[in-house]
């Protein structure tokens, strides 16, 4: 997600004027992730609290500009501020998971059943790797899958090696994988892909 074209700069470039103490692309990038950062959250146990989580990481990251160093994504420094805010806000207490959360928008061109049933796998299957999963091994899953973050980035948010984040990810997978087999779902589970 580094967006870019001749017209549109990367989030590397703004992030790099933004610690040159321009407002505006710090304002752009906060557009530009808003909604990932947000259902991030979501999705890690803090619905209640997601809004105000969100809010805390763009504070944070604004706080901190400075420490931002241009060779890393920019999404990738953000998401680790997102993980770490979650991480105290679990420590100060325990989250509450709510699954009326919606994982994702999905196509309106899909008849309503078809979209209700994928809304509903997709839920469960979060509801399912919250419950099965490790922090770590669930953040790297999410990251990996759902904000597409390539290996070296998900490694880098986590703070370990990527084949730490591989033997992660297989981990996940699998436990997921010997829970969804004793389910009657359409629900599959995720293929590798490795970079």
């Amino acid at each position: 997600m580094s967006h870019g074209s001749p017209t549109e700069p990367t989030n590397e470039e703004l992030a790099c004027r933004a610690q040159r103490g321009c407002a505006t692309s710090f304002e752009r990038l906060l557009r530009r992730f808003q909604t990932p950062v947000l259902h991030f959250l979501q999705r890690r146990g803090h619905a209640a609290e997601a809004e105000d989580l969100t809010q805390d990481t763009f504070l944070r990251a604004y706080e901190n500009l400075r420490r931002y160093d241009p060779r890393w994504r920019f999404s990738t420094w953000l998401f680790t501020i997102a993980r770490r805010t979650s991480l105290n806000a679990r420590r100060r207490k325990r989250p509450v998971a709510d699954p009326a959360a919606i994982a994702s928008a999905v196509s309106s061109n899909r008849p309503p059943l078809d979209v209700l049933t994928q809304s509903e796998s997709r839920r469960r299957l979060w509801d399912l790797a919250a419950r099965l999963l490790s922090e770590e091994q669930w953040t790297v899953l999410w990251l990996h899958y759902v904000e597409e973050m390539p290996l070296r980035e998900v490694a880098k948010v986590v703070n370990r090696s990527r084949p730490a984040v591989k033997v992660s990810l297989f981990r996940a997978r699998r436990k997921l994988a010997a829970e969804l087999d004793s389910w009657n779902s359409p629900i599959v589970a995720c293929e590798a892909s490795y970079e």
